[in-house]
């Protein structure tokens, strides 16, 4: 009797519910009271049928036998009748939902099921996982070879720079001084109409001399030869890759902020860096479209020029797809294709954690890579020492190279026309 009308309950609610999931919604407030009020009444039968049962249990387990008359002082026999679900094949459940059923609610609301505890492991004589002393201690923890970790962010400027073979430890590379085209685009040399008989004019040519002067990045780390021996993954291996990335990662941020002293010159401290002022009167760490058409007219070759961004710009650079009316503006263009970047006025825009924060002095960089040098004398380089920590047992690994990087522009270039400088490295400045 209690079965049906509890299964019936759960049937009411489960059939309201598949309603809404057909119409693919969630259900309303009414259908969820009505949802909540067909399981209150379930778990109240169910109650109710847990306490009959223990009822009839005790109920059935009164008959005492009588004493025998040739044995009046014998102590009285009492029988304990047992359960009627204990010798229903199904142990008093009427099918396998039931039994589910049973199990969920003993998990979850803690009712308990005399069936469930019926069919429960006895005792406590297992040998067992639970317990370390009775067979955890038996059981081995797994190790994975694999080595997580946050990969660095790519640099983008990797096979855009222009690359110099240095034969030795200082190089001069001869440049030809041509950044004022307001009289000539050759460094110096001029051309004019002149009559047949007439003398020409003459003009000569201005050179100078860009220099790159490798000095050493280096780094060192010291390991156990317990660690080297006992460990399952290749600590020499591991040290090694952590090494390269973190080169990768030291010389990417010189690349952009270098002094030039004893390191690379970063393209901010480059002479010829280009600074695009804020618009007047330009709310402080914002973005507006006048930037970046700016940055765009101030930038020589954009047709080789990459954006670089902080993390912090993109809300701001994302709105540039259109105006406050809902129109739309080719100015930012998000990726539809995977592992393709967005892009930026038709040039592609890489975000980076190596440029400023939104609002301070270049947040937003415009570089054509192709401009900078990058002269390498030595490669990266390793060796590994026994010797260093001899009498303590630890081995010394050392990684370095020999490198130098800068653009070789030494002035911003004035063109014929304009009342605007032009270069390959533009920045927009603080907005604060």
């Amino acid at each position: 009797m209690f079965s049906d009308k509890i299964q019936a309950a759960y049937e009411a609610a489960e059939a309201i519910k598949k309603s809404a999931d057909a119409e693919d919604r969630v259900p309303t407030t009414e259908e969820l009271d009505r949802i909540e009020k067909h399981l209150a009444n379930a778990e109240e039968l169910e109650a109710q049928q847990v306490r009959m049962e223990k009822v009839n249990a005790r109920l059935n387990s009164a008959t005492i036998a009588q004493p025998r008359r040739s044995a009046p002082s014998a102590i009285a026999q009492v029988e304990v009748a047992r359960p009627s679900f204990e010798e229903d094949p199904k142990k008093g459940f009427k099918n396998e939902r039931e039994f589910y059923m049973a199990i969920m609610k003993q998990t979850k609301r803690g009712v308990q099921d005399d069936r469930l505890s019926f069919l429960a492991a006895q005792g406590s004589d297992e040998q067992q996982t639970q317990n370390d002393a009775l067979g955890g201690f038996l059981v081995p923890e797994a190790f994975s070879p694999n080595l997580l970790k946050v990969d660095p962010e790519i640099d983008p400027s990797a096979g855009r720079t222009r690359n110099i073979p240095m034969s030795a430890p200082s190089i001069d590379i001869p440049a030809r001084v041509d950044k004022d085209h307001s009289s000539s685009v050759s460094g110096g040399l001029t051309v004019a109409r002149k009559e047949e008989t007439q003398d020409g004019g003459t003009s000569q040519m201005k050179f100078e001399q860009v220099n790159l002067r490798a000095n050493t990045l280096f780094g060192a780390a010291y390991a156990t030869e317990e660690l080297l021996s006992d460990s399952p993954l290749s600590v020499a291996a591991i040290i090694a890759e952590g090494f390269r990335e973190q080169f990768r990662d030291h010389l990417l941020d010189e690349k952009l902020n270098g002094t030039g002293v004893g390191e690379y010159e970063g393209i901010t401290n480059c002479p010829a860096f280009v600074s695009v002022a804020k618009v007047a009167g330009q709310t402080a760490d914002t973005i507006n479209i006048t930037n970046i058409t700016t940055m765009r007219s101030r930038c020589w070759g954009f047709q080789n020029a990459i954006w670089m961004a902080n993390h912090d710009t993109y809300p701001q650079l994302a709105l540039l797809g259109g105006d406050s009316n809902g129109n739309a503006q080719l100015i930012w263009q998000p990726s539809s294709v995977e592992d393709r970047p967005d892009m930026l006025l038709g040039r592609p825009i890489f975000f980076t954690e190596y440029v400023s924060t939104l609002g301070d002095a270049n947040d937003i960089l415009l570089v054509n890579w192709r401009e900078y040098l990058e002269g390498t004398y030595q490669p990266m380089q390793s060796a590994e020492s026994i010797h260093v920590r001899f009498l303590a047992n630890e081995r010394c690994f050392k990684f370095y190279m020999r490198n130098d990087g800068r653009g070789w522009w030494r002035s911003a270039l004035t063109p014929k026309n304009s009342t605007n400088t032009l270069s390959p490295f533009v920045g927009l400045a603080a907005r604060a």
